[in-house]
């Protein structure tokens, strides 16, 4: 599984990183992002960036980050970590958009419309994070235009696909590729798919997140 940023305002973006100082990068992460707008794709058909120069950008930015795709929209950014609680950490972009990580696993999400509010996954994450076969209930609540509600109830059957290599950003690791397929009465039947480390960390994903937002894609570019 591999997503990049693309390449329109590549000089702006290396510019922005490298102005940074070390001391200011750690607290000032999401002024940096802000500099980065000009980069986040807006579906214009431009080339992606090479790995070596994702590397070379995220490796100004000692912060942890991660790059976020709404794949029904085409839209792409940096997100930075701004709050933390246990095992949920929520990143936000520079334009407002944010979402809530548990494990590496997004567990909500606000300011992409029919946002995910919030979801019950406790068994479904813990086949995840044990890279494990098996089925699990899954929860998950979402806005509706007119700000109901929806509840859909699913049931997830993950299966293991192998070992597999990860590349992105400055993280290099060994990783364990699953699917997880589930199904509902009353919601859409969707496959996602994880990237999973030795230690339970979800690495990337390409993350069915509701009919609006379709499919989160997510990387972990630096941990």
């Amino acid at each position: 599984m591999h997503r990049s940023i693309r390449a329109a305002g590549t000089v702006a973006l290396l510019a922005a990183l490298t102005a940074c100082s070390s001391e200011e990068e750690s607290i000032n992460a999401l002024d940096v992002l802000g500099e980065l707008r000009e980069v986040i794709s807006q579906g214009d058909g431009a080339q992606p960036l090479e790995q070596s120069q994702i590397d070379q950008a995220v490796a100004q930015i000692p912060s942890p980050l991660k790059f976020i795709e709404v794949t029904s929209r085409g839209g792409q950014a940096v997100f930075a970590p701004i709050q933390e609680n246990g095992p949920y950490v929520t990143y936000a972009s520079s334009t407002g958009q944010s979402v809530v990580f548990r494990n590496g696993f997004a567990v909500q999400s606000r300011g992409f419309g029919g946002d995910l509010m919030s979801s019950d996954e406790d068994a479904l994450l813990r086949l995840v994070r044990a890279r494990s076969g098996g089925t699990a209930p899954y929860v998950m609540r979402f806005l509706s235009g007119d700000n109901d509600t929806i509840v859909h109830r699913y049931t997830c059957n993950v299966i293991p696909q192998g070992p597999t290599p990860y590349a992105a950003g400055v993280v290099r690791s060994s990783a364990t590729e699953l699917e997880v397929h589930c199904v509902s009465e009353g919601g859409t039947d969707f496959v996602s798919s994880f990237t999973v480390d030795g230690s339970g960390e979800v690495l990337a994903a390409r993350h069915w997140f509701g009919r609006l937002s379709e499919d989160l894609v997510y990387l972990t570019l630096r941990q």
